[in-house]
């Protein structure tokens, strides 16, 4: 004659107890699970070490992603910003140019600028000239940028490679500041006396010519700049063209900082004269903001391999963790505990071992990052990335914002490991010792 295990109603120890008083319960087990499997050799507690392993790699990558992508997107923009600035405003027949041809009077743009910008942006106007720059032995072709009076350098200083930036003052300057790649090609250093030749709109007439002195050389990763451009006093230009004093080539608009672009230069668009077009950083270099945007797509194909393989890991060491404890489970069930009670159980558990993997994971992936900050170790090709070390953000609200996406999005699908606690009969793993 069979045994039979029979739960009695009358001994359910759950129904007097409060619903605090059975959430107390519910960590406690958990709690005597976790400090019981540390002494265990089990089945379990091995697969629960390589979950937690997995949350701390997927982890570390996952901030690794995160902060060198950001990283680099805000270097790339922020060198763009520092050549052209956030917004340009140029005459329509110099968009396709990197010449100022038509120039436009500061007139009938300044005051429109001034009304629609705040006094923290700075309005810098500017004109660009094609020259050729020649030593004894070499020349180059070169595009000079020409620069007003009282110019502020502080957005450039980073880009600088020797020397001291030009202050231009009431007297016409000399000074010219050229690119490394520019100097290495020419064979020249600071200090050095440098001739550049400009061709005049009449073909038969015989190209200005015009003495600089190099007082700092720049460098900023990107070819196109390093190859070409090169700084002087706006005056020369002036000159060069026979321009008046109110003409330029255009304005340079440097936002203050969390302002979105796009916005002011519609509206400073829809104020100017027509025959005046104006162009968001984004729009004048779209190729290279097209190859950064696709860092986002990358890395959200990372982020979602790297949680699903976290939380595969931790599903199957739970699911393990559940059958290994069946008979506490039926214990549990003769005592009155419903199955929502006794998912809870795992669950706190499944958060834990999370939890933990979060925490040595955010440890080194940050660690990580801070080394490559500050000691700039991990090196990259300028003429690939346009910069010479890989960058790293890393913001608070974004490491925060990662950690808690993990942790709900694990420990959410681990609910359904669970749910195999309801076909656990207590007569069956109660039957035998």
């Amino acid at each position: 004659m069979k045994s039979r295990l029979v739960i009695n109603p009358d001994k359910n120890v759950f129904l007097n107890l409060s619903n605090t008083s059975i959430l107390i319960f519910e960590f406690y087990i958990a709690q005597r699970m976790r400090f019981g499997s540390k002494h265990e050799n089990t089945v379990s507690t091995r697969i629960i070490k390589i979950a937690i392993l997995a949350v701390v790699l997927g982890m570390i990558v996952m901030l690794i992603a995160m902060g060198t992508s950001f990283g680099l997107q805000r270097e790339i923009k922020s060198k763009t910003v520092a050549l052209t600035g956030d917004i340009r405003i140029t005459p329509f027949e110099n968009n396709s140019s990197s010449i100022s041809v038509t120039p436009i009077y500061s007139s009938e743009a300044l005051p429109i600028l001034e009304s629609v910008l705040e006094d923290t942006d700075r309005i810098v106007p500017y004109i660009s000239a094609g020259a050729l720059l020649r030593t004894k032995n070499e020349f180059e072709g070169a595009v000079l940028k020409g620069l007003p009076q009282a110019f502020s350098w502080d957005h450039f200083e980073t880009y600088k490679k020797k020397g001291k930036f030009p202050v231009y003052e009431d007297e016409l300057s000399k000074a010219i500041v050229i690119s490394a790649t520019m100097a290495r090609k020419l064979g020249l250093a600071v200090g050095d006396r440098i001739t550049a030749y400009f061709q005049q709109n009449q073909s038969n007439r015989i190209p200005r010519k015009r003495y600089f002195k190099i007082t700092a050389i720049y460098q900023t990763g990107f070819p196109d700049y390093d190859n070409t451009i090169a700084f002087v006093d706006m005056r020369q230009l002036q000159q060069i063209n026979q321009w008046e004093e109110g003409q330029i080539g255009g304005y340079d608009i440097f936002l203050s900082q969390k302002k979105v672009s796009t916005p002011i230069a519609s509206e400073i668009y829809q104020k100017l004269p027509p025959h005046i077009d104006v162009q968001t950083a984004e729009q004048l270099h779209a190729g290279l903001y097209d190859w950064i945007s696709l860092f986002d797509f990358n890395l959200v194909i990372i982020l979602i391999v790297m949680i699903l393989v976290g939380t595969l890991n931790m599903a199957t060491a739970l699911l393990v963790l559940i059958l290994e404890r069946s008979r506490m489970i039926g214990r549990l069930k003769t005592m009155g505990a419903d199955r929502r009670q006794i998912q809870n159980i795992f669950l706190v558990n499944a958060a834990y071992i999370v939890a933990k993997g979060l925490l040595w994971g955010n440890l080194l992936g940050l660690g990580i990052l801070y080394s490559q900050h500050q000691l700039k170790w991990f090196k990259l090709n300028p003429e690939d990335y346009f910069v010479s070390t890989l960058p790293v953000y890393i913001d608070f609200w974004m490491v925060l914002g990662l950690n808690v996406l993990v942790f709900l999005f694990c420990v959410g699908f681990l609910w359904l490991p669970t749910v195999i606690i309801q076909r656990i009969d207590p007569t069956q793993v109660l039957r035998f010792r």
